[in-house]
């Protein structure tokens, strides 16, 4: 009998193992971010909503950028990168036949684009697309370019989320807990340096012209950080966000830092994150029964003065399959839109927090 339950539980350790480790395993890590400050979360309360919403065929705006000629700019998924004019109405500005995501205008006024399937892009005189960093199926170093901003010399700051996960690939990013988020700058076409690396998907980004300094997301670590681009040497700016924060804007007018949030954090993935080798157990059940239950996604947005402190909250309804990855000031109002939703809203300029 004894033979039998020793052989038993040998067969189950064996079991457990091949489930950890064979075939089709992940590759989960040991990470440790800041849990969410519940202070962050208190500030989300009264729900607000949007005072204006448009929707004329504009799916998956997942960055807003205002543009020097005083217009709005949104980067859709099929490709398109749209204006709006500022009494209204949004027509095609230029097409990347990819997947645009972050948009910035350089000091001279042409636009960028970091673009998830074909790398970073520099719009031309004559309407077509120049490629400054490809992305790896192309033969260059990006494999998920995620967002930009260009300083006062022309040089780009430039996110490739992950090594590791493509677009599209974010939730498995997730539950690995990996961190290979890079932020590059680059000069010139393949001109490019490493400033910092090892991010938990870096995203989000942003500089004050006034000081050079920019701002960072760390999407899975829910914190940003301020980067000096002349040495890579960065420090937290806030840390415990309520939710995992996604493109990043700076606000001239102000001085104020805007982050969205498009999620709300997940407890249960994160619980996971210190002990690998459950995590990659779990792994094995969510390839059986699903994913566990998203947290809620309202729209939700932060702004943050240069010392991290919180300024505004902007917390709309949770009517939409999904929440917002851009939360942007523009002409007095906060528009937001997302990777994955319709249309693009405006909603007034949340009170300041007492």
């Amino acid at each position: 009998m004894l033979r039998w339950i020793l052989g038993g539980l040998a067969a189950l350790v064996v079991i457990i193992l091949i489930a950890a480790h064979g075939p089709g395993a992940l590759r989960a890590y040991k990470f440790e971010p800041t849990a969410p400050d519940p202070a962050l979360m208190a500030l989300y309360e009264t729900v607000a909503e949007p005072v204006l919403r448009e929707v004329p065929n504009l799916h998956g705006a997942e960055d807003l950028e205002p543009g020097p000629d005083g217009r709005l700019y949104a980067s859709l998924a099929d490709g398109r990168i749209m204006a709006r004019e500022i009494d209204g109405g949004w027509s095609e500005f230029a097409n990347t036949n990819g997947r645009p995501l972050g948009l910035a205008f350089a000091p001279d006024g042409a636009l960028f684009v970091a673009d998830a399937l074909k790398g970073l892009l520099r719009l031309e005189d004559d309407g077509a697309f120049d490629v400054w960093l490809a992305d790896e199926s192309e033969g260059g170093p990006l494999v998920f370019t995620d967002d930009l901003t260009v300083l006062s010399d022309g040089a780009v700051i430039l996110t490739d989320a992950s090594r590791r996960y493509g677009y599209g690939e974010y939730m498995t990013s997730l539950l690995e807990g990996e961190q290979t988020g890079v932020i590059y700058k680059v000069t010139g076409p393949d001109q490019y340096e490493v400033l910092a690396d090892g991010f938990g998907f870096i995203n989000g980004v942003d500089h004050d012209p006034s000081t050079g300094r920019v701002f960072v997301n760390e999407t899975w670590a829910g914190r940003v950080i301020s980067l000096d681009p002349g040495t890579g040497d960065y420090a937290v700016l806030i840390d415990g966000l309520p939710g995992y924060p996604d493109n990043l804007a700076f606000d001239e007018e102000t001085g104020l830092i805007w982050i969205a949030l498009p999620s709300q954090r997940s407890p249960q993935i994160e619980s996971l994150h210190p002990n690998p080798f459950l995590k990659r157990l779990a792994w094995r059940w969510i390839q059986i029964a699903g994913l566990p239950p998203f947290p809620p996604r309202p729209v939700m947005g932060m702004a943050l003065n240069a010392e991290g402190e919180p300024v505004h909250a902007l917390y709309g309804p949770d009517n939409a399959p999904f929440g917002v990855t851009t939360v942007t000031p523009w002409r007095g109002q906060i528009w937001v839109a997302g990777l994955e939703r319709d249309g693009v809203d405006a909603y007034a300029v949340p009170e300041a927090i007492q």
